[in-house]
């Protein structure tokens, strides 16, 4: 059974984790993103502000990645895009299970980098992609210079497969399979 490539979600959260949630962005949350993008921690490892902020926008037209604002009690903190890798043109070339999601993030307020903000919002989309019966796999494919990301993103239960060439750049290819899924990587 095909499933819709962008989540329809306009909120995801757990109702537990200390009020986060996904929110889904509008184009009225585009300058804040734009700020992000120029801010140095996130401009080290993200597009360049005025690439990503087109891209970015475009995906709220698009129907292939749902971008999301990552809330903490109300208030945005970052950015994170759930995509259908699967069916995107790059990841089409590459030996994936036929339900494989991807997922990127950053942290956009400087001051709660580091607070270990990144892994729970991620926990909160991989359970989200999870509760897709058809969801084999999510992936997610940091910079391998980007150790903080790299750790977060084990902290969230991503596993190291290995090194990818990707039209960014060298990445580190993290995993996660489905709960009880017996195929590796």
């Amino acid at each position: 059974m095909r499933h819709r490539s962008k989540l329809p979600d306009q909120r995801i959260d757990s109702g537990a984790d200390g009020g986060l949630a996904l929110v889904a962005l509008t184009e009225s949350g585009l300058p804040l993103i734009r700020r992000w993008l120029g801010a140095p921690h996130v401009a080290r490892w993200w597009n360049p502000a005025e690439a990503g902020i087109a891209e970015i926008a475009a995906h709220l037209r698009g129907d292939s990645v749902a971008p999301f604002l990552m809330e903490r009690q109300g208030r945005p903190v970052g950015y994170l895009q759930i995509y259908r890798a699967d069916g995107d043109p790059f990841w089409s070339g590459h030996d994936l299970p036929r339900e494989t999601h991807g997922v990127d993030l950053f942290i956009g307020e400087s001051e709660v980098v580091g607070r270990g903000l990144g892994p729970r919002f991620l926990r909160l989309a991989v359970a989200r992609l999870f509760a897709m019966p058809e969801v084999a796999r999510i992936h997610i494919d940091p910079d391998p210079h980007n150790a903080a990301a790299i750790r977060a993103y084990e902290k969230a239960g991503f596993s190291r497969v290995g090194l990818i060439e990707t039209p960014d750049g060298p990445a580190l290819y993290m995993t996660q399979r489905r709960p009880g899924s017996r195929r590796a990587g």
